[in-house]
């Protein structure tokens, strides 16, 4: 919303709740009360009305669960909005994660080897070939029950009990003919990231392909374990054969638009594990970088072909090894604090992060709060506090097996 503003435009924000964010920003120009973004057919029939009210906004997903409505429905939308999504058979290969690794392949991307059982009686006949440790991964983020990020299983016993524990919880929240498994995990080998990492090269591509622009960053610290939503990342170097295999990839699945691709190291390779086709979580630390993404989505979406080739070519020769980071500031204090209180932290833990802060301090983005504009902080402080609440059980098990047989992630910066 800030950046948005920041170059003129006025934008509004659907929200669901009191605790949205983004809502509250000075910068938003109108707020719609919505419903959840899952609860699809409520959540269009509000988007059309507001296109049906003010013609020719742009429409710009900030979730999967978003994206793939947005297309899903684009000859609706189309009709109120200026909208410029990818076909729905792109979008499958995008968000089912099973396509996504065949595009990958065929692309020439490494993928971590991933088993595709469709049963209970093939997963207990898997069970015992299958390469340990292995995380039980959600096939699909769209129209799920829970938002987690899978289940590890280190055992065939402990495979079979998590898989049926994640099937017992794991159903549709509508039926999709054009997502007909989305309720099916994927099997993959579960590959401890360590001090590297995930590594992500988040960027813009046009219809044509021509409009290329990268910058890559590293997850320094995620939500819950073993995999989780990112709370801490550090720019990296342009790392050109790296952004090369993702526009390849875009080309492969005829992408356009924001992108996200995350990639963990793997054997002597980068290896893909995900792709958001959609606004995401450090988007900021890009537009401080030089790289104003939402707005490369406006113009591209506006027609604006000029303005966006220039856009797109002035972040391009701005690319450099400037030094950002990237954190939620309220939610690592949390979860440090919540860890040290039970008992699961690690003793140099919080010194470290201290001495991040402290050493990055100049270079700093920061997920809601801003000088400026302090309201979403506040208001994304009692958000986190609300959902940790609810969610103090499922940390305490996420933590555990960390402190007791994983060494926690406390990666290694140049000073």
């Amino acid at each position: 919303m800030r950046q948005l503003a920041n170059h003129g435009l006025r934008a509004g924000v659907i929200a669901n709740g009191a605790l949205s964010a983004a809502a509250w920003s000075r910068y938003v120009s109108k707020t719609y009360k919505g419903p959840a973004e899952k609860d699809g057919e409520q959540f269009l029939d509000l988007v059309v009305k507001l296109g049906s009210a003010v013609p020719d906004q742009v429409l710009l997903p900030t979730s999967d669960e978003t994206a793939w409505l947005y297309t899903s429905h684009a000859s609706v939308l189309k009709e109120h909005f200026r909208l410029h999504q990818p076909s729905v058979r792109t979008m499958q290969r995008i968000l089912d994660k099973k396509l996504l690794s065949d595009a990958a392949l065929t692309a020439g991307l490494q993928i971590l080897p991933t088993w595709e059982p469709r049963t209970m009686s093939e997963v207990i006949a898997s069970a015992p070939t299958l390469l340990y440790p292995i995380l039980i991964k959600p096939r699909t983020q769209v129209h799920r029950a829970n938002n987690d990020k899978g289940m590890v299983a280190h055992s065939a016993k402990e495979l079979i009990e998590n898989y049926e524990a994640f099937m017992s919880r794991e159903h549709p929240e509508s039926s999709d003919a054009n997502l007909p498994h989305a309720n099916i995990p994927l099997l993959q080998h579960f590959v401890d990231i360590g001090k590297k990492g995930v590594h992500s090269v988040s960027g813009y591509v046009d219809e044509t392909g021509e409009l290329f622009v990268t910058r890559q960053a590293r997850k320094v610290f995620q939500r819950s374990m073993p995999a989780g939503v990112g709370v801490a990342f550090e720019a990296q170097p342009a790392n050109p054969a790296l952004s090369e295999s993702v526009r390849r990839l875009c080309k492969e699945l005829g992408y356009f638009g924001i992108f996200e691709v995350e990639f963990i190291s793997f054997g002597d390779s980068w290896a893909i594990i995900d792709f958001n086709p959609r606004l995401f979580n450090q988007v900021g630390m890009d537009g401080f970088r030089g790289m104003p993404l939402p707005l490369m989505a406006y113009l591209d979406a506006a027609g604006k072909t000029a303005e966006l080739r220039e856009v797109v070519e002035k972040a391009k020769a701005d690319e450099s090894d400037r030094p950002a980071v990237f954190y939620d500031r309220f939610t690592l204090w949390a979860i440090l604090t919540a860890k040290a209180l039970s008992g699961r932290a690690n003793p140099s833990e919080r010194e470290y992060w201290r001495e991040w802060k402290r050493r990055n301090k100049a270079n700093t983005v920061y997920f809601a709060a801003d000088v400026s504009d302090p309201i979403p902080g506040i208001v994304h402080a009692f958000s986190e506090i609300f959902l940790g609440v609810r969610a103090a059980r499922r940390f305490l098990r996420s933590t555990e097996r960390e402190v007791t047989e994983v060494e926690p992630l406390i990666p290694t910066v140049p000073a």
